[in-house]
């Protein structure tokens, strides 16, 4: 993918979660607003100022919700969206507080400026009273704690989404998978080569920034490529996709090769941080599955099935066959459909530890570099080390 196309997916991944923003602060002030006219149905005639304006003109809580939205938007997931990423959901809601506090201020500052431009400096008096009126009076109070309500609960649906994926989200608050349910997915294995090593060289705590440290770029791939994330287990990350959209097969390759590529391009951070530069190796499978929510005090998605085993049993041979990427015949088959640019390559048909019979393993490798995103350079080998 060239930097064209990925400019035009970072684009509309931010007009997404722009859209998300007005959606969701739109129906929570909609839904906070009916609920103040229901329990005060007078409250349009003889309540204050700004809920008679609301009650003759409906439009005003939605321009009010899409200037938060917009606002919340601009700063969290355009300006400070690394710096937020980074942070627990307790700083990120005090941030969001600060942020409310600093928007407050500047609609003060542009209403004032509108109606006592003239006043400012002769009528101090008048200007008090607004600003008693803007900021203590009830009507402001109402307006403020609505605000903050809003904001923790779009960071608490959030911060919910991304830990259970936000693919699962919903089908997981329906109970969906309360019932083992049969699927049809792709998993992909990506494990860190030497991974005992380097921990051993660099120590718990430092290797566990490490890791955090190669698994960031995985996050934007997901998001591009689609993919859920199932599982991460120390070292080894596990994704998942649906096989109904044939491109899925195309995405998982592509996923892993442009994660190697955004490694490499950050191998002089690595050497200078930590001393060693990560590479990874992975395997991958499809085919039919079980899928159900497993736990009752804290639950979670689980997959099940052999189509699993045999993944993992296959990445663990990338280092025996010198190479990247090992997959199926399964999923190599459907592969080829969708695979130009890519060259499939039959390895050998190995009888792996746990199966009764043996399994043909290919390789799949870049055939041509424009296939995946190049605007780094390409790693000097294609071999696992």
């Amino acid at each position: 993918m060239n930097q064209k196309q990925n400019l035009k997916f970072q684009t509309l991944w931010l007009v997404g979660k722009l859209f998300f923003n007005l959606i969701a602060w739109a129906i929570l002030t909609g839904i906070l607003f009916l609920s103040v006219f229901l329990l005060q149905p007078d409250i349009g005639t003889n309540g204050a100022r700004f809920f008679q304006v609301v009650d003759q003109n409906h439009v005003v809580p939605l321009l009010l919700s899409s200037l938060m939205a917009l606002f919340t938007w601009l700063i969290e997931d355009v300006v400070l969206y690394r710096y937020l990423s980074r942070k627990s959901m307790g700083v990120v809601f005090l941030y969001r507080f600060l942020v409310l506090m600093l928007l407050v201020v500047f609609v003060f500052l542009v209403v004032s400026a509108y109606h006592y431009h003239n006043k400012i400096f002769t009528d101090i008096d008048e200007y008090l009273l607004l600003l008693k009126w803007f900021f203590i009076s009830r009507t402001s109070a109402f307006l403020f704690i609505m605000a903050v309500f809003i904001s923790m609960i779009i960071n608490m649906f959030k911060a919910i989404r991304q830990k259970v994926g936000a693919l699962n989200f919903f089908k997981i608050v329906s109970g969906y998978y309360r019932k083992p349910r049969e699927e049809e997915r792709i998993f992909i294995f990506i494990d860190l080569i030497s991974s005992t090593k380097y921990a051993e060289q660099l120590g718990h705590r430092q290797y566990s920034k490490f890791l955090q440290k190669c698994f960031e770029p995985l996050g934007l791939l997901e998001i591009k490529y689609r993919a859920m994330q199932y599982q991460i287990i120390g070292d080894e990350v596990v994704l998942t996709w649906y096989t109904k959209n044939i491109q899925n097969f195309r995405h998982a390759v592509k996923l892993y090769y442009e994660f190697s590529y955004m490694l490499n391009c950050r191998q002089e951070e690595f050497k200078k941080e930590f001393g060693i530069i990560p590479n990874f190796t992975a395997s991958i499978n499809s085919g039919k599955i079980m899928v159900s929510e497993v736990g009752s005090i804290k639950s979670e998605i689980a997959f099940h099935g052999d189509v699993l085993n045999t993944a993992a049993r296959i990445q663990k041979q990338c280092k025996s066959y010198n190479r990247q990427l090992l997959v199926t015949k399964t999923f190599a088959t459907k592969f080829e459909e969708v695979g130009n640019g890519f060259k499939i390559e039959w390895i050998a048909k190995d009888l792996l530890i746990g199966k009764k019979h043996k399994v043909d393993i290919f390789a799949i490798e870049i055939e041509n570099e424009l296939e995946v995103d190049t605007n780094c350079m390409m790693p000097t080998s294609t071999a696992c080390n």
